[in-house]
């Protein structure tokens, strides 16, 4: 295998991991209750619901980087030498 076609290959599994990882983290954040009357039950839920959230956003953001990634390996794979 020549240089690029390893590069190229590194970039297309950073790709699909890093679409997996943004599939599973889904770019749905879950909504907070009770808006105007919070009671003590509420502001515990909304602590789940913070934690469950910031979780997602830091999935979200790992799988862009590796996305991100990806373009890097294949913008560097273009300037290797292809081995023709």
């Amino acid at each position: 295998m020549t240089p690029g076609q390893i590069v190229n290959l590194l970039s297309a599994a950073n790709g699909a991991v890093g679409t997996i990882v943004l599939f599973v983290g889904s770019y749905a954040i879950q909504p907070l209750e009770g808006a105007v009357f919070n009671s003590p039950q509420v502001e515990k839920y909304n602590a789940r619901i913070k934690c469950k959230n910031n979780a997602r956003i830091v999935t979200q953001r790992v799988g862009l980087a590796l996305l991100c990634l990806s373009f890097l390996f294949q913008a560097v794979a273009v300037f290797l030498p292809s081995g023709e």
